[in-house]
């Protein structure tokens, strides 16, 4: 009991192959097309035909046909993907041609010299164009059918898709590098899917996905994909740089700010905060990724008026909204104010940046973001600059005034001060004068008349000269000139 089913599984996964499987199961079935189309064509003519079939009649007939027109597939197939998918180049074109006539040249020469004139009997060829016709003929409507399912606008593409799918000729290759765009290009493996070969260059990744869901996640390698399995969407693993120009957002108070020109860097994210740690970015792992990650930047993509967001405008969204809820949670002055001490806006905004929150956000962008350089803040509504600028200019005119005005008191007390002195310095003098004069009996009341009238004419000559002076600095403070 236990023989018989491993030999039933064993039967029907052979099976399976041989109805789904590449490479060595597609050549397999290739064969099998041409036996069966041999085979029907031998029974037709061993219903119809009177005398005994030899095996040379049959492969003079049949089997030699057969084979010359496998091989001028052969040729059509590497002509058309010379054609359609690579740069066409003549002389490859010329070469392959040369060695079809190279190989069926001397096989020819030795069915028509050493078999054919041998032969006795009735030709039987002409059974072989019912089955033959009726195999064209199948394979050519498959070919229209893929063409029109996957809206492909060349023919020969559906015919070359189906001669490597079912056949196993020709599957196409494909490089991806740090350009390749997924689903433009002109190969089988953009436009329909596998089966092909796949070279990815190291810093780069693939996801493909099948009819159902997603297949797998591909880096630095060769690969081989198989049927039904296509390729969704390349990534470059390097740094991302980005430029967000302008981001408008309304303060707590109403007013307009944009912040512009923020710069940030960003990659696949990869599990880890640390980018350059054993853990995460190594020499052996030089581009870290989770498989997560690519498939949350492929379908988690955002949709706008215009179509799928690319990753790099899902990544600016997220950046933009952090920005746009700091300055929508904050006043004006707390944001772009000289004279707030309370906080840096820009150390804030890059905290917000780095917050579970925003990084949860991220994460579902498959994003990871390494840095962000906050630019400046700019008010849209002109009359709200200009008012902070007389605001401004009113401290600093205040500030003036009373230090002005300071310096004015000062300078009236110290003249009131000099003021005093001199008066009390020629009171001093009119005293010290009359000690030093010895004056006779008959003179002396002449003598201090003169002595108080010279100093009279002295004291009102300072107050004179102090007088004019103070005249012409109230002059000059009027008309803002110096004397």
């Amino acid at each position: 009991m236990m023989i018989f089913r491993t030999g039933k599984t064993l039967l029907l996964r052979i099976l399976q192959n041989f109805l789904s499987g590449d490479l060595f199961w597609a050549r397999l079935r290739g064969l099998f097309l041409l036996f069966v189309t041999a085979a029907a064509s031998i029974l037709i003519a061993a219903w119809f035909v009177v005398e005994k079939l030899t095996l040379w009649r049959i492969w003079n007939d049949i089997g030699f046909p057969l084979v010359v027109i496998a091989l001028f597939i052969l040729l059509i197939a590497y002509i058309l993907v010379e054609r359609y998918e690579e740069k066409a180049k003549p002389l490859k074109i010329l070469w392959y041609t040369a060695v079809f006539f190279i190989v069926v040249g001397p096989l020819s020469w030795v069915e028509f010299t050493y078999i054919q004139p041998f032969l006795n009997g009735e030709s039987i060829f002409r059974y072989l164009i019912l089955p033959l016709a009726a195999l064209i003929s199948a394979f050519l409507s498959g070919a229209r059918y893929i063409q029109d399912i996957h809206n492909i606008g060349s023919y020969a593409l559906a015919v070359l898709y189906l001669l490597s799918s079912f056949c196993g000729i020709r599957y196409p290759k494909i490089k991806v590098s740090d350009k390749y765009v997924a689903g433009v290009g002109k190969n089988r493996l953009d436009r329909i899917g596998g089966p092909g070969y796949i070279s990815i260059g190291p810093g780069n990744a693939i996801l493909t996905e099948r009819l159902h869901g997603p297949a797998g996640v591909y880096s630095a390698g060769k690969f081989f994909i198989s049927r039904f399995e296509s390729i969704v969407s390349a990534l470059n693993l390097d740094d991302q740089h980005g430029l967000i120009p302008a981001v408008s957002a309304v303060t707590k108070d109403g007013i307009m700010v944009t912040v512009k020109d923020v710069r940030f860097r960003y990659r696949v994210w990869s599990d880890h905060r640390e980018t350059n740690t054993a853990a995460g970015r190594s020499l052996t792992n030089p581009y870290p990724f989770t498989v997560r990650a690519i498939r949350s930047l492929t379908y988690n993509r955002t949709v706008s008026t215009t179509g799928p967001n690319t990753w790099h405008e899902m990544v600016k969204g997220v950046i933009s909204g952090a920005i746009s809820e700091y300055i929508a949670k904050h006043q004006l002055d707390q944001i772009t104010a000289p004279r707030y001490t309370d906080g840096n806006a820009r150390k804030e905004i890059s905290d917000q940046l780095g917050t579970l929150a925003t990084r949860e956000k991220l994460k579902d962008a498959g994003a990871q973001l390494l840095w962000c350089d906050i630019g400046h803040f700019e008010v849209d509504n002109k009359a709200v600059s200009d008012q902070r600028i007389d605001t401004w200019k009113a401290g600093w005119i205040g500030n003036a005034d009373v230090t002005r005005a300071y310096g004015e008191a000062q300078r009236n007390a110290y003249q009131e001060i000099g003021h005093a002195e001199a008066q009390a310095e020629i009171l001093m003098s009119i005293v010290h004068a009359f000690d030093d004069i010895d004056l006779a009996k008959d003179e002396k009341d002449r003598s201090i008349r003169n002595i108080v009238l010279v100093r009279t004419a002295q004291v009102l000559e300072a107050l004179s000269t102090t007088t004019g002076e103070q005249t012409s600095d109230k002059d000059t403070k009027k008309d803002g000139k110096k004397p």
